[in-house]
């Protein structure tokens, strides 16, 4: 686990732009670890998905989602976990050096590939650390970037709806003196006589009213 206030002050710019200076730190880690393949993987609590080198989600078993997210070091290609990297991530590779970051629960994974049964390295060397837990924290970031980014589309539209809903009922309560209450209810009334979401008889009745 890493503090990701201390990782913040080392990156400028979006985190699209942290992901790309952190992904050459990656690449320049796997050529001089000899690696054949490199990807990044994101362990959500319910999904695993590769963000890189091309994104895509997939399937992966309990048990090698354990391994690949609970410490860092070498998966001989025997093993289940490498048996699903080759499968689902890296098929250019057999064996793995592989560097897990977790923050609360999203555990970015590091991988490097290789072509043995065996990776050369053990652990990953103490000067790549910085570099790895650096890219891991970009990649981090902008999966957080785009969930709040989803999360304040979905306010927005749910604000323009409520706004909508506001509209109509005034104009109805204009219109045929009812109570806001009655308002309420006729548009609750209209919408599942038409079988459309309330927000949609909402913005019908607004829209008749400026384009009559």
């Amino acid at each position: 686990m890493y503090d990701t206030r201390d990782q913040v002050e080392q990156f400028e710019g979006t985190p699209e732009v942290a992901l790309e200076k952190g992904l050459s730190g990656l690449q320049q880690a796997a050529s001089e670890l000899g690696a054949s393949a490199l990807a990044v993987v994101v362990a959500e609590p319910a999904t695993i998905e590769i963000v890189y080198p091309k994104a895509r989600q997939v399937q992966c078993d309990a048990g090698a989602r354990h391994t690949l997210t609970s410490s860092s070091g070498a998966l001989a290609a025997n093993t289940s976990a490498a048996g699903f990297l080759t499968s689902a991530v890296t098929p250019d590779a057999s064996s793995y050096l592989i560097f897990p970051w977790s923050v609360s629960s999203r555990a970015v994974i590091i991988v490097f590939g290789f072509q043995g049964p065996l990776p050369p390295h053990t652990f990953v060397p103490a000067h790549l650390v910085d570099t790895l837990s650096l890219a891991a924290f970009a990649a981090w970031s902008v999966k957080e970037a785009n969930r709040l980014r989803k999360e304040l589309r979905l306010l927005n539209h749910q604000l323009a709806n409520r706004k909508l809903v506001e509209r109509a009922k005034s104009k109805l309560q204009t219109e045929r003196g009812l109570t806001e209450q009655q308002a309420y209810e006729l548009l609750r009334k209209m919408s599942r006589q038409r079988r459309i979401t309330l927000a949609q008889t909402a913005e019908d009745l607004v829209c008749a009213a400026r384009c009559p």
